[in-house]
């Protein structure tokens, strides 16, 4: 993905959004599928699959600053988990067990059937009712911070400081004990209090959406099984929604924009893709891995990375 126009300077510009950036390297088809490959990987552990995401990119240098092509590609692979989440609903029926450990714990999947997973205890009006109070406070968010949001595409120190604070968050939830609160005592407040935590995760990149609301589900007290659960329903709307947003800000005002190039769809494509392919396959293990680990392991993962970031940004090995 190349940008339109540049300058004598250091600076190149995309014109769609009017914002000046850094010079930018042409997307490569291996680049695109390993974004994609990460993507899928990342966004269904506590360790936020955006901020990785920003790191990548900005190790690499293939984005700039609000860029319109960078929104366009981020919103597909977005898209992509989403359809691997719907895949994965409809094809497994998700079972619930009294025993087990860690966040995901009995989070099983029977073998493959019809329908979406629901729990039996709920109606589907009582399921929607509670993904509306869930999802409603990003969505305030998205609208009312839309450029926070999009500098944060590019904010080196910013992911990594919210790495740092995940990971005390992961070692502080780790220590609760098992809630006991199921999917039919479960009321507007709960799913509400849980999508404020996605809208900190939606305004700082480094915090992981699954991590911020499955912590905070655990927190108010919430059934281990039934909080993952929620968590992965709300994933549905949260990535639709900046999916959305990401195509919205891309073509601002531009029928066909003229970043649009061939290489910038193979690339995107591709990348979409991966990330759809990859996020499926990658439930299964994940799910277990999360099953029988703690979450001070993705705490002592999350600090690594954000204070090796950190320092990488502070001596110029990741560029502003």
């Amino acid at each position: 993905m190349e940008a339109t126009g540049t300058s004598s300077g250091s600076t190149a510009r995309w014109p769609e959004l009017g914002c000046p950036t850094r010079p930018e390297v042409a997307m490569t088809w291996w680049q695109a599928i390993l974004l994609g490959a990460l993507q899928g990987i990342t966004e269904f552990l506590p360790v936020s699959s955006s901020g990785h995401l920003v790191l990548v990119q900005q190790w690499w240098g293939v984005v700039g600053e609000e860029s319109a092509a960078a929104l366009f590609f981020d919103g597909m692979l977005h898209l992509g988990t989403v359809f691997s989440v719907l895949f994965y609903l409809w094809r497994s029926r998700p079972t619930c067990s009294e025993s087990g450990s860690g966040v995901a714990a009995s989070f099983n999947a029977s073998p493959p059937g019809r329908g979406l997973a629901l729990p039996r205890q709920i109606s589907w009006a009582r399921w929607f009712w509670l993904l509306f109070w869930a999802s409603a406070p990003a969505a305030v968010a998205v609208l009312a911070f839309p450029r926070w949001i999009r500098e944060s595409f590019v904010s080196v120190p910013m992911v990594a400081t919210d790495f740092i604070l995940l990971g005390a968050l992961l070692w502080l939830t780790d220590r609760l004990p098992p809630g006991r609160i199921p999917a039919d005592q479960t009321r507007w407040y709960h799913a509400l209090t849980m999508g404020i935590g996605q809208m900190f995760s939606a305004l700082f990149r480094g915090l992981s959406r699954s991590g911020m609301t499955i912590s905070t589900a655990l927190f108010l007290g919430l059934d281990r099984t039934w909080a993952v659960r929620l968590s992965f329903a709300m994933s549905v709307v949260a990535n639709l929604g900046l999916a959305a947003l990401g195509f919205r800000q891309a073509f601002h005002g531009h029928s066909v924009p003229s970043w649009l190039t061939p290489s910038c769809l193979t690339c995107t494509i591709l990348g979409a893709l991966t990330s759809m392919v990859v996020g499926y396959a990658s439930i299964f293990p994940l799910l277990a891995i999360v099953r029988r680990c703690r979450l001070r392991w993705f705490s002592i993962y999350l600090w690594l990375v954000g204070l090796v970031s950190g320092f990488a940004y502070l001596f110029g090995f990741l560029a502003p």
